[in-house]
């Protein structure tokens, strides 16, 4: 005759274990996609704005924060850092920063939910069973 608790404790087991490698597969996309190059700031955003000149109407690009964290060149903080034209070196560079930090923003957001399910699983196996 099988122990109802012995299924349980092997069922908790296998659970954690497959959520225990998602854990590891998501810490190692996040290490991957960090290595791939600079990521963009946390909470920073790239806007597209129009600007005149002589020649006409342009449209350029800047990374837009919240809070003060670029520094200008005279040394002072400021919202916004110019990014120039689209298809520029600095534009290119700007959307490939944007989508690192977008993809492991995400991937952060899943090893959370997956700290909690890890976090459950351990308060599950404490729990006393009715057999």
């Amino acid at each position: 005759m099988s122990n109802p608790r012995n299924h349980k404790i092997q069922d908790i087991g296998m659970r954690f274990e497959q959520v225990k490698f998602l854990f590891s597969e998501i810490e190692q996309e996040i290490k991957f996609l960090s290595s791939q190059g600079e990521l963009a700031p946390e909470g920073c955003w790239i806007v597209r704005y129009q600007a005149r000149g002589k020649g006409g109407t342009y449209w350029y690009y800047k990374w837009q924060s919240r809070s003060a964290i670029f520094v200008t060149k005279d040394g002072q903080k400021s919202c916004h850092k110019y990014i120039g034209k689209a298809g520029s070196p600095a534009f290119i560079i700007a959307v490939e920063m944007m989508i690192r930090r977008t993809k492991i923003d995400g991937l952060q957001q899943v090893r959370h939910t997956l700290e909690l399910g890890l976090a459950d699983l351990m308060e599950e196996t404490t729990r006393p069973t009715n057999i």
